[in-house]
């Protein structure tokens, strides 16, 4: 999509290609960053800790979650680091701290929650999903009034220098709402259906935040759904003419590509209406995708089969779990493990996927 690049992230890119430069010369790794902090929005992609938190002794607060790069839980739902993570060692700013566990947040805040859905419980209802449980706990119009409160407890905040030279990460959002869907088998002229609402709540958010002083947001679509082993067994067909090349499911995955055109478009269109802000879509489902069709080039021969938990056991201590991570694309049958989420993020800083905030040449 187009991106509109203000004078703030012009001047980034020169200060952190001379920074480039000078580590040649130099020949030592000092970390450059024009972002003063990140601020992030969405699920259980981005949670780096909140659903830990807010539920004591969860799952995820167990091993083997978090053994693969932190040796230990994290309240990250994964083996390892998230593409939030590689985001802020990339920029040179510490890894994003959940809002709920408190502390300094002069570098930003993680408000994403795992579970959260874009819409809410009653406009879920009214395109026939029902959500039970963690899954009514957080939304993201929650999210953004946790960041309105921090916004309002820090003096150093106030400071619109402060937001401007943040970077702001929305996303990924959306997929709990389809998630909840896909689980009660919602037919598939009705899932489409609840798409253009969940467009509308993520540009809502964003339209918010620049209200706030936003100007650098960067912005993630949908994941390639049709490969994750969970969907892959419950809609699991016999015709294979219903399967790409890689083993995905066809309909899911044009589903996930049907959410993110219509999210790129209304990017578009608000960046057209903030000339002044530079708004980056993130193609989580075309850096995916380059994973799931050369395996081989990023170390993974499990695609389809999840590390953690079998036969009917959860990730749990007591459970099976893979002795090579790095060779699996998914932890736990849902979400994707650190490898995974590296390759992707690989996508993002070089190649046909790469967003301009996030390029080497930087």
């Amino acid at each position: 999509m187009r991106v509109m690049a203000t004078a703030y992230t012009l001047s980034c890119f020169f200060i952190l290609l001379l920074g480039l430069l000078l580590l040649q010369v130099q020949g030592h790794a000092r970390r450059h960053t024009c972002f003063s902090a990140i601020f992030s929005f969405g699920d259980s992609l981005q949670d780096t800790g909140n659903f830990a938190h807010a539920f004591f002794n969860t799952t995820v607060s167990r091993p083997p979650w978090g053994n693969t790069y932190f040796h230990r839980p994290t309240g990250r739902f994964s083996d390892g680091r998230l593409i939030l993570d590689f985001i802020a060692e990339r920029v040179g700013l510490p890894l994003v701290q959940p809002y709920l566990a408190g502390g300094d947040f002069s570098k930003g805040a993680n408000f994403a929650f795992a579970g959260a859905t874009a819409l809410s419980q009653n406009d879920l209802g009214r395109f026939g999903v029902h959500t039970t449980g963690w899954l009514r706990k957080n939304t993201l119009h929650a999210q953004i009034r946790w960041f309105q409160k921090l916004l309002q407890s820090h003096s150093s905040f106030q400071d619109p220098n402060f937001l401007e030279s943040s970077l702001f990460m929305v996303g990924e959002i959306g997929g709990n709402d389809y998630n909840a869907a896909l689980h009660q088998d919602l037919p598939y002229h009705k899932l489409i259906r609840i798409v253009p609402r969940v467009i509308h709540a993520i540009s809502s958010t964003i339209t918010r935040l620049i209200g706030m002083g936003a100007k650098t947001l960067v912005v993630p679509g949908n994941l390639p759904i049709g490969c994750i082993p969970a969907w892959l067994w419950q809609y699991r067909r016999d015709d294979p003419s219903d399967y790409d090349s890689n083993g995905c499911l066809l309909w899911l995955n044009r589903f996930s590509e049907y959410h993110n055109d219509r999210l790129t478009a209304q990017l578009n269109r608000l960046s057209r209406v903030y000339p002044n802000v530079t708004i980056a879509y993130a193609d989580y489902f075309g850096a995916g995708m380059r994973m799931f069709s050369d395996q081989r080039r990023f170390g993974i021969s499990e695609p389809f089969v999840a590390c953690c938990g079998a036969d009917g056991h959860g990730c749990e201590s007591t459970g099976p779990v893979c002795k090579n991570p790095e060779k699996y694309a998914s932890w736990e049958g849902f979400h994707p493990t650190e490898a995974t989420y590296k390759a992707i993020y690989e996508g993002l800083v070089d190649g046909p996927f790469a967003i301009p905030l996030l390029t080497k040449k930087y």
